[in-house]
């Protein structure tokens, strides 16, 4: 697995964001399931897990490999199996850039607080990042 393109995508987002924004490190696991179990994290039945922060070690956690869970035409559930880097650059931009923003949420507003954990606010902001740096050409 070439894993140059989404380090060289997060060193783009790190020169590209204010100084002031957090700059974690990258971890990677295996799959989902082995990021989960280290990170001592269960998730949902039917969710994804794209990323998981880690604000004590300030680390973001990725799989190699994704599970992705679907349902076919006739009703039929399967699960594919997907490489990190099958996704496109500004699926794996979205995906550190939610991340940070939950690590700048929380050193802005506390790691306890609802805009830590606001989903959608992270959204917001990786959405805005990514607006931008695909504006500026970058991805």
């Amino acid at each position: 697995m070439n894993l140059k393109r989404v380090l060289d995508i997060y060193e783009l987002i790190k020169m590209e964001l204010p100084r002031t924004y957090p700059r974690p490190k990258l971890a990677f696991f295996e799959d989902e399931e082995s990021m989960l179990k280290n990170n001592r994290m269960r998730v949902k039945k039917n969710e994804n897990v794209y990323a998981v922060v880690n604000p004590e070690t300030f680390t973001i956690n990725l799989p190699l490999n994704m599970a992705l869970e679907y349902t076919n035409s006739k009703g039929n559930d399967y699960t594919k199996t997907v490489p990190i880097n099958k996704f496109s650059d500004e699926e794996i931009a979205h995906t550190i850039l939610h991340e940070i923003a939950h690590l700048y949420f929380g050193e802005r507003y506390g790691y306890e607080s609802k805009q830590y954990s606001d989903e959608k606010g992270c959204d917001r902001f990786a959405n805005r990042w990514v607006r931008k740096l695909k504006k500026d050409k970058l991805i």
